[in-house]
């Protein structure tokens, strides 16, 4: 489903989510889409790239090194599912916090059922209570994880030490993630939290009327940039916002199907490079 498609002059951000979309089936990069994005700026200079994520900072290290933007001007980021937006030298320019109450209520309901699977962000830091849950956020996702008692961080949040901007549930499969939402449901509904669940094992929650797509609100606010200059890319569940907050939202021919009727393009897939197949198209099509 690629129509009419933008000119290169009428974009000045493209927006574009990790997982799933940017990052092929076994989580890398290939090597076209490196290519692509580093052509694409190094013939536009003063085109915007924004990752926008579900990860923390941190987790997104490597992605940056690839792609040749690490402290690149123009390279902004909305990291935490929105939470945090941050410059191109990694300074926070916004963010969010989750209601201290509603984490010490959580962690009352939540300690005894599902007393490991935690991830709190803060900032940089992703702490946790299990060494093996923390693993898998290391090794798949790269986040700098920081191992600590349950009852001694909630007591860092009660004082104000720790600021949380997003809490995170780790699953093995979608009834356990149906489990924890409805045992705090009453909570996020009291303190008006947004919630998304994604790639299987992420379950967050952010504060209220933080994600993706209000982050990208605020951001092209900050660069006095239009809704309809940006080019925004996704595939899951928690990139709706993304896309109804752009001009032009394309989603991945992988991507969940509460998201495609929100895209105005349907690109390939990420096993096949669809986020470089239509940059191509639409920045570099005279070049070929």
């Amino acid at each position: 489903m690629i129509n009419n498609l933008p000119k290169a002059t009428d974009i000045k951000l493209i927006a574009t989510d990790i997982d799933g979309t940017l990052l092929n089936p076994n989580g890398k990069i290939s090597e076209r889409t490196a290519t692509v994005i580093k052509k694409v700026l190094e013939k536009y200079p003063n085109l915007y790239f924004v990752l926008a994520s579900g990860r923390s900072r941190p987790a997104t290290t490597d992605i940056c090194k690839v792609l040749d933007i690490v402290n690149r001007p123009n390279t902004e980021s909305i990291l935490c599912n929105g939470c945090i937006i941050y410059d191109s030298l990694g300074n926070i320019i916004w963010q969010n916090t989750i209601p201290v109450d509603f984490i010490v209520k959580c962690h009352e309901i939540l300690k005894d059922s599902y007393p490991k699977n935690l991830l709190y962000s803060s900032g940089d830091d992703a702490f946790m209570f299990d060494e093996e849950w923390a693993k898998v956020a290391r090794d798949m996702y790269q986040e700098q994880t920081v191992i600590i008692d349950p009852e001694e961080y909630i007591e860092k949040v009660k004082s104000g030490e720790s600021e949380v901007n997003k809490v995170c549930y780790l699953v093995n499969n979608p009834s356990e993630a149906e489990e924890i939402q409805s045992k705090i449901e009453h909570l996020r509904k009291k303190y008006n939290l947004e919630y998304t669940y994604s790639t299987g094992i992420f379950l967050d929650y952010m504060p209220d009327g933080t994600n993706k797509g209000s982050s990208l609100t605020q951001l092209l606010k900050i660069l006095n940039i239009s809704k309809e200059e940006v080019l925004a890319f996704g595939d899951g569940g928690n990139d709706v916002q993304l896309l109804q907050n752009s001009g032009w939202p394309v989603a991945m021919a992988n991507a969940h199907k509460i998201l495609k009727p929100h895209a105005k393009i349907i690109t390939k897939s990420n096993a096949e490079d669809g986020v470089a197949d239509l940059l191509e198209k639409i920045f570099l099509k005279e070049d070929h």
